[in-house]
């Protein structure tokens, strides 16, 4: 029995290897249920701190954690992935150790060095995100930012173990590492919170400190989970170079090529997703500048920093679980020059990103008022709900673009690419202000689409020309999809009209009101572009012949 289940794992295991489509369902699966826990410990969590100042807080401090973070680790575990795929197309395994024992300390340098500048920079960047002069909060923002850096300094290690095993496309591993790492996240902040809050009687504010010290103590037991797997696993590549006849490729070349990678992605980042930094440090700006008082920016800040970020992380959970398939996949059908796989991979990954990610998105705009009512508490429930349909605008963009960045990197398309992020970046930092001031918050979202949408845009267009990959048949999905967008509002107008309001009333009957209006909504959707023949193309579901 046991050689059985040992087989039929390796079968599966071959399978998801062989397939970016099931490369990245298993990517997106493990993330989407460590997202799926983030949304839920952020109910109880925004009870505990009662707070939109509190909540307002802990997502600004996120977003610049985020931020640092993604400079710190998007560029080398990408790169360390793209090389692996690379050698281990060529059956090179003393190459893949020497990147192994080259990865992790270099990581480990540059979330040292993150780590320092949160620490030095915290109460400057906490003064410009608050505008306030209050001495109080400016002393808990500047605390918060500091207690994170430690995150930023045990994230990249726990990304470089991460990377080496993205690149010989362990994505089961790669997904059951995110579960694993949140699980343990989620049950130290709410044990933690309740008890310093509940049980010691403590200031809420120790509650908001506890929060941001579960992301270290959850990657320290990521990196603990990953070190007993690697020590497992890496007899599977010690084994065969034991007997590999020719040299490792030499430390300089392989640091050569990391670094050939690794600074445009890391360049990518600083500007591809400068939105951290617009939405913590120059929002408020405009918001001011807009005429909002002190309780309304906090109220904006909390829907967007905090709460659009944990709804938008539903959908957005696409975009690093499709990436982290599709840089392997792409990576090995290039060094085998196998330009129809790469456009294969390419469209199986944008057509199923399109097609999760567009009904979840405006399904959010939709069911705002209704989401906001049911799980987090607000002091204005009309100005939340509505920042939040906003936002999922911003969510829609950020799943889709990054991706397509990706795949511009992978191409080895980056100074067009690094080019087009950075006017992207410039022109959102000289337009969000002025926009803001003009159209209050919709006006940071309305200069994401211009200055996000250019990129993304022009991007897919240089796919098209210099790799010959076509697009007709993603357009000819995304138009029919967009009628499947027109049907979930129908419906979840016609239930709100019938008695399924999530909207307003007793919020555990909202809650159901909601789980149904949203089933049913999407349920259409699934129905509709079934009878349509749309999963059944990009999932690549085939009717098996009936045999006599």
């Amino acid at each position: 029995m046991s050689e059985n289940r040992t087989v039929k794992k390796e079968e599966r295991s071959s399978r998801i290897k062989k397939s970016v489509v099931l490369s990245g369902l298993v990517g997106t699966g493990g993330l989407f249920i460590a997202k799926m826990l983030g949304l839920v410990y952020s109910i109880p969590l925004s009870s505990i701190l009662g707070s939109d100042a509190y909540m307002a807080y802990y997502g600004n401090a996120y977003r610049i954690y985020n931020y640092i973070l993604n400079i710190c680790t998007a560029g080398f575990p990408l790169a360390v992935a793209t090389v692996v795929a690379k050698y281990h197309v060529k059956g090179d395994y003393k190459s893949l150790l020497r990147i192994r024992r080259l990865a992790i300390p270099i990581l480990g340098v540059l979330g040292f060095a993150g780590m320092m500048f949160m620490m030095i920079m915290a109460k400057p960047i906490a003064a410009t995100m608050l505008q306030s002069a209050d001495p109080s909060s400016l002393a808990i923002m500047t605390a918060l930012l500091r207690l994170i850096g430690i995150a930023v300094f045990l994230v990249p290690v726990l990304a470089g173990f991460r990377g080496f095993y993205q690149g010989l496309k362990e994505m089961e591993e790669y997904a059951f590492s995110q579960v694993f790492e949140q699980f343990f996240r989620v049950g130290f902040m709410l044990s933690v919170s309740w008890m310093l809050v509940y049980v010691f009687n403590m200031e809420r504010k120790w509650a908001l400190y506890a929060a941001v010290v579960s992301t270290s103590v959850a990657a320290l037991a990521g990196i603990l989970q990953y070190y007993f797997f690697d020590r497992r696993k890496i007899k599977e590549i010690e084994e065969p170079a034991e007997v590999q006849t020719y040299e490792a490729q030499s430390r300089d070349v392989l640091i050569k090529e990391f670094l050939a990678l690794a600074i445009p992605y890391l360049i990518s980042c600083i500007v591809g997703y400068g939105d951290d930094i617009f939405n913590t440090i120059l929002l408020p700006i405009g918001l001011a500048r807009k005429g909002y008082d002190d309780a309304t920016r906090d109220v904006i800040l909390s829907a967007c920093n905090y709460v659009g970020s944990k709804i938008n992380a539903i959908p957005m959970i696409l975009g690093p679980g499709f990436t982290a398939a599709v840089i392997p996949h792409i990576s090995a059908a290039m060094a085998q020059n196998n330009r129809r796989k790469v456009e294969r991979n390419i469209t199986d990954c944008l057509n199923i990103i399109l097609y999760i990610a567009l009904p979840l998105s405006f399904a959010i705009g939709v069911y705002a008022p209704g989401i906001y009512h049911v799980l987090y508490y607000t002091e204005d429930l009309a100005t939340s709900s509505n920042i939040l349909a906003w936002n999922a605008v911003e969510g829609l963009l950020g799943t889709v673009v990054p991706v397509i960045s990706t795949i511009m990197m992978t191409l080895g398309f980056r100074k067009s690419l690094l080019a087009r992020l950075t006017a992207g970046a410039i022109a959102k930092a000289i337009l969000i202000v002025p926009m803001v001031s003009w159209l209050g918050y919709p006006g940071a979202v309305l200069c994401s689409v211009l200055c996000n949408g250019y990129a993304g845009l022009f991007n897919l267009l240089e796919i098209h020309r210099k790799q010959n990959v076509s697009f007709r048949a993603t357009i000819r999905i995304f138009v029919k999809l967009l009628f499947g967008l027109v049907l979930i509002f129908l419906i979840s107008t016609i239930l709100n009209h019938v008695g399924l309001d999530p909207g307003s009333g007793p919020r555990l009957v909202c809650l159901v009101r909601l789980a149904v209006n949203g089933l049913c909504a999407m349920a259409g959707y699934g129905l509709f572009t079934w009878w349509l023949r749309i999963p059944q193309k990009i999932f690549h579901l085939r009717r098996r012949k009936k045999t006599a």
